[in-house]
Protein backbone atom coordinates (compact mmCIF):
# COMPACT_ATOMS: atom_id res chain seq x y z
CA UNK A 1 0.00 0.00 0.00
CA UNK A 2 1.07 3.37 -0.90
CA UNK A 3 1.44 6.68 0.79
CA UNK A 4 -1.56 8.14 -1.67
CA UNK A 5 -3.70 4.77 -0.67
CA UNK A 6 -2.86 5.39 3.20
CA UNK A 7 -3.82 9.30 3.45
CA UNK A 8 -6.93 8.61 1.03
CA UNK A 9 -7.86 5.54 3.65
CA UNK A 10 -6.71 6.18 6.66
CA UNK A 11 -8.87 7.56 9.32
CA UNK A 12 -5.28 9.56 11.05
CA UNK A 13 -6.74 13.41 9.45
CA UNK A 14 -3.15 13.58 7.91
CA UNK A 15 -2.74 14.75 4.65
CA UNK A 16 -0.96 12.99 2.08
CA UNK A 17 2.05 15.86 1.82
CA UNK A 18 2.76 15.16 5.31
CA UNK A 19 3.00 11.83 4.91
CA UNK A 20 5.67 12.33 2.23
CA UNK A 21 7.72 14.49 4.31
CA UNK A 22 7.41 12.58 7.22
CA UNK A 23 8.90 9.21 4.93
CA UNK A 24 11.68 11.70 3.44
CA UNK A 25 12.73 12.80 6.71
CA UNK A 26 12.50 9.86 8.87
CA UNK A 27 12.31 6.17 6.75
CA UNK A 28 15.76 5.35 5.66
CA UNK A 29 18.31 3.03 5.68
CA UNK A 30 19.58 4.03 9.17
CA UNK A 31 16.53 4.53 10.82
CA UNK A 32 14.71 1.46 9.84
CA UNK A 33 17.96 -0.92 10.92
CA UNK A 34 17.86 0.87 14.23
CA UNK A 35 14.11 0.28 14.77
CA UNK A 36 14.53 -3.36 14.18
CA UNK A 37 17.59 -3.57 16.25
CA UNK A 38 14.91 -1.99 19.06
CA UNK A 39 12.46 -4.80 18.08
CA UNK A 40 14.46 -7.67 18.50
CA UNK A 41 16.38 -6.78 21.47
CA UNK A 42 12.66 -5.73 23.25
CA UNK A 43 11.82 -9.32 21.73
CA UNK A 44 14.71 -11.12 23.35
CA UNK A 45 14.29 -9.01 26.93
CA UNK A 46 10.61 -10.04 27.21
CA UNK A 47 10.73 -13.50 26.01
CA UNK A 48 9.96 -16.13 28.74
CA UNK A 49 12.29 -19.34 28.73
CA UNK A 50 9.33 -21.19 30.87
CA UNK A 51 7.66 -21.21 27.74
CA UNK A 52 9.80 -20.65 25.01
CA UNK A 53 12.98 -22.47 25.87
CA UNK A 54 16.57 -21.36 25.65
CA UNK A 55 17.38 -21.42 22.47
CA UNK A 56 18.59 -18.60 20.22
CA UNK A 57 17.71 -19.11 16.55
CA UNK A 58 14.10 -20.91 14.91
CA UNK A 59 13.70 -21.44 11.15
CA UNK A 60 10.43 -21.19 9.41
CA UNK A 61 9.98 -22.60 6.14
CA UNK A 62 5.93 -21.13 6.00
CA UNK A 63 4.18 -24.24 6.76
CA UNK A 64 1.04 -24.10 8.98
CA UNK A 65 1.04 -26.69 11.99
CA UNK A 66 -1.70 -26.76 15.10
CA UNK A 67 -0.79 -25.76 18.36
Amino acid sequence: MGIKRVAVTGKHGESEAVLRRVRHLFVNRTNTRGALVKLVNATFATRDADWWGEGTSCASDSKKFGS
